[in-house]
């Protein structure tokens, strides 16, 4: 989620690949090194990738989460709800529609010890302390300084045991509808021999890196011995475990049915002793850990259980030798062959809002600020309309913020399978009633979605080379990437091949790749164009490809081993930066040609890579979801949200404004795959239209920040009051604002100026982070009447 206390293209190619390639080929069989190389047990396992985001993908989940995106689109285009949680897009491939029924997720508490590891001494960070953190060691905040900081005297087992199966709970079945809840258990805190910087240092240039699997490694071994030394049998700890085994969130077997074990924990969660790094914890400063999910890939895919998914992961109970270069310390090591792949990971002292963020980022939810905004970048307009945003609501008499959740909007609704909507399309008139977003009881829709005509989006990648006719081999562009095309070759020789490129640096790699067991296993080879400078993700060995060629094609050399019978060109991306990526063209070994990419594919199996003339066009779907935003149930938190109004002088104390209720509209692109405005001003994945887009400034002149300048985003029938709030202790205004029942898409909702210019604006947020620029389409939606309960009548229709 979007911290306050700190630092203030996607092509339909993707969806193809998710519904056609089989499973067995998205991660199997690299063992050359790359930024998704396993990592091992010494130094080498402090890299990891450079984020921005608290949630993060494996490549192989990539294919996953296209395949549950196309089967909603594929849903939505045919008119409305599925009765089920699935929808089949390709011939053994599903994807999920809707989360239903009851979840059962595994939480181990884990306070840390006080050995150093030799990967991360004392002395490398900002930490004012390098023991532990045990638990209850969080020093008690001065209230009379301090009235954001969530504390208690005793975190115990029971404290996380009401919070998640009482209080959680309770939030999942509400925003749900009654249609999904959670259960399950809370283990007693257990002791991890390392300090937090062992687990926690950002040594990535992120800010989550992969040593944090470690702890769930080492959390599940303490675990499994000491409940091996309180008597339990390996047979009745096995059985336990699986207790927590009842999905195949992968359809691993692809049938469809999402609800049978894979041999997986489908839940599994560490609360860590300790602040959150991304409060800005004051003890442990860059030590702390991020909250954050991920999948903890300490074993590679193709590992896993006897029966079920092979994903990789944690087996749970294994450990051994760690740090056999250092400390030399023993992991108990007891195996259960149960597993953990997918996690969540909170800290001692939050809130519920941080806990049930981050499960619904393991529900498959997506971070829906500006994620660049986590190291200081922009920032976006969602704000406090969702938990996926700022999701740390308060209500009048907390000790603290974010002990309550800001509820989820329409999207994320139907995103889970929880929104009963509307569907209307663009074009047509009709009138619908809406209840309020937020309440538990009625009979009428609590959503709408207007589908607009296609957008079609073309990309320019660059002319062929002078002497490589009209097409050559792209290797796709975007996170979490690990595409490869791949041929036979009778023997090794002399390489050689036009390339052009442009990787993030020291961070992404294209590697030509050399096999001689028909594919089995690769080496990654040395090249003329092998990236020299400093490796940023810890897993570059000297011979990948990184950098640019500044749009110009260049020559690629490589010397081919002898008994090579098949190579690949790989391309290998984290989850940060995505750039153009990588081009390659008139493939030849001795002299003869592999690959000119102008008669199909030449022999070539493409795992993500295309022949291409240069310009690529997709069509993407789209849509306008209406989201009734009342004073009701949960959204009764948007009349008491916090602003930190003295950062200079009073860095922990808040005060508290308002969100108007109304019609929030929000604009749904698919040919975005995030919100961060910074790198795409006025367009995102789903971003909420401003209905009133004057923009309220600081009393230097600067723009006022987005939760203050989001907070009359929506359409309705009533006045907008007057607010004041304040920015280092000086008052500024959000002005009153007539009452705007009308949105039509004709008329400009976005601006990239003010009356002060456009980008670089003064100040640090910019005018085109705001509001959202919505295709021109014709389509019209009036709020007609908001009744005493809420409940609120639109109608669709056409621009005259």
């Amino acid at each position: 989620m979007r911290r306050t206390k700190l630092v203030a293209l996607a092509t339909a190619s993707l969806i193809s690949a998710a519904i056609t390639l089989p499973l067995t080929s998205m991660e199997a069989g690299a063992t050359s090194a790359a930024p998704h190389a396993a990592p091992g047990n010494a130094q080498a396992d402090a890299a990891s990738v450079k984020v921005g985001s608290d949630s993060l993908t494996r490549p192989w989940q990539k294919k996953f989460e296209a395949r549950n995106q196309a089967a909603l689109e594929k849903q939505l285009r045919s008119g409305g709800r599925s009765t089920g949680d699935s929808v089949k897009v390709g011939k053994n491939a599903y994807g999920r529609v809707a989360q239903h029924g009851t979840d059962r997720i595994f939480v181990v508490l884990a306070e840390f010890g006080d050995t150093e590891h030799s990967a991360y001494p004392d002395g490398d960070s900002d930490a004012l302390r390098v023991n532990g953190p045990r638990h209850n060691q969080i020093p008690r905040p001065d209230r009379t300084t301090d009235n954001s900081t969530n504390w208690q005297s005793d975190y115990n087992q029971s404290h996380y045991q009401d919070m998640y199966f009482n209080r959680m709970a309770s939030f999942y079945s509400q925003e749900s509808h009654g249609k999904y809840t959670v259960d399950g258990k809370v283990a007693d805190w257990v002791r991890v021999p390392f300090n937090e910087a062992r687990y926690g240092r950002n040594v990535c240039g992120g800010i989550v890196c992969n040593n944090t699997w470690f702890l769930i490694r080492d959390a599940l071994a303490e675990w499994t011995q000491a409940k091996l030394d309180d008597g339990w049998t390996m047979t009745r700890i096995q059985s336990y475990l699986k207790t927590f085994d009842h999905q195949d969130r992968y359809d691993f077997d692809g049938d469809g049915n999402f609800n049978e074990p894979d041999g997986y924990i489908d839940h599994f969660q560490i609360v860590h002793a300790g602040g959150d790094e991304a409060d800005g914890d004051p003890t442990y400063g860059e030590d702390a850990i991020w909250s954050h999910r991920w999948y903890a890939q300490i074993s590679p895919f193709g590992t896993g259980p006897t029966d079920g998914g092979q994903f990789g992961g944690v087996n749970v109970g294994s450990g051994g030798l760690s740090d056999p270069n250092g400390a030399k310390v023993e992991i108990p090591n007891n195996p259960t062959g149960v597993w953990v792949g997918d996690y969540t990971i909170q800290p001692e002292n939050g809130g519920l809002s941080v806990f049930s963020h981050e499960f619904g980022h393991d529900l498959g939810l997506p971070d829906l600020y500006d994620t660049s905004g986590n190291s200081g970048g922009a920032s976006n307009s969602v704000e406090f309309w969702s938990l996926m945003s700022q999701s740390r609501g308060t209500a009048p008499g907390d000790t603290g913020i974010g002990d309550r959740p800001m509820p989820f909007g329409a999207w994320e609704k139907f995103q889970l399978g929880w929104l009963d909507y509307d569907v209307e399309r663009a074009g047509h008139t009709s009138t619908h009633v809406i209840r309020p977003g937020q309440s538990t009881t009625g009979s009428a829709s609590n959503g709408l979605v207007v589908l607009l005509p296609n957008k079609t989006v073309v990309t320019n990648l660059g002319a062929p080379c002078d002497t490589c006719g009209e097409r050559y081999y792209f290797s796709g562009s975007g996170d979490d990437l690990n595409n490869t095309m791949t041929r036979d070759v009778t023997a090794g020789g002399a390489l050689t091949a036009k390339v052009r490129y442009d990787i993030e640096e020291g961070y992404d790699y294209a590697y030509l790749e050399a096999s001689s067991d028909g594919g089995a296993t690769w080496a990654s080879l040395p090249t003329s164009q092998s990236f020299t400078g400093e490796d940023q993700s810890g897993a570059g060995d000297g011979t990948g490809i990184s950098g640019t060629t500044d749009g110009a094609w260049v020559d690629l050399t490589a010397d081919v081993p002898a008994g090579t019978n098949a190579i690949r060109f790989r391309y290998a991306t984290d989850g940060g930066v995505a750039l153009a990526g990588f081009q390659v063209d008139n493939i030849a070994i001795d002299g003869t040609d592999l690959g000119t990419a102008e008669t199909g594919d030449e022999g070539w199996t493409m795992d993500g890579f295309k022949t291409t003339n240069g310009s690529e066009s997709a069509s993407y779907l789209n849509a306008y979801f209406v989201d009734n935003r009342q004073y009701v149930g949960r959204d009764k938190l948007l009349k008491h949200l916090y602003n930190f109004k003295d950062a200079a002088h009073q860095p922990n104390m808040v005060e508290f404004f308002h969100f108007n209720p109304g019609a929030l509209i929000s604009y749904w692109d698919t040919s975005y795959t995030d919100n961060n405005v910074g790198d795409h001003p006025g367009g995102g994945e789903i971003l909420p239209v401003d209905a009133h887009t004057m923009l309220n400034h600081y009393p230097d002149g600067s723009i006022a920040r987005t939760r203050a300048n989001t907070a009359d985003s929506t359409f309705g029938l009533a006045y907008v009051k007057k607010q004041t709030l304040h920015i280092n202790g000086e008052a500024y205004s959000l002005a009153a604002q007539s009452a705007q029942p009308l949105f039509d898409d004709m008329q400009d909702w976005w601006y990239d100026s003010d009356e002060h210019g456009g980008s670089p604006h003064p100040g640090f947020y910019q005018p085109g982070w705001f509001s959202v620029n919505v295709p021109k389409t014709g389509t019209t939606i009036r709020v007609l009447k908001v009744a005493d309960n809420g409940t609120m009548t639109v109608r669709v229709g056409t621009s005259s």
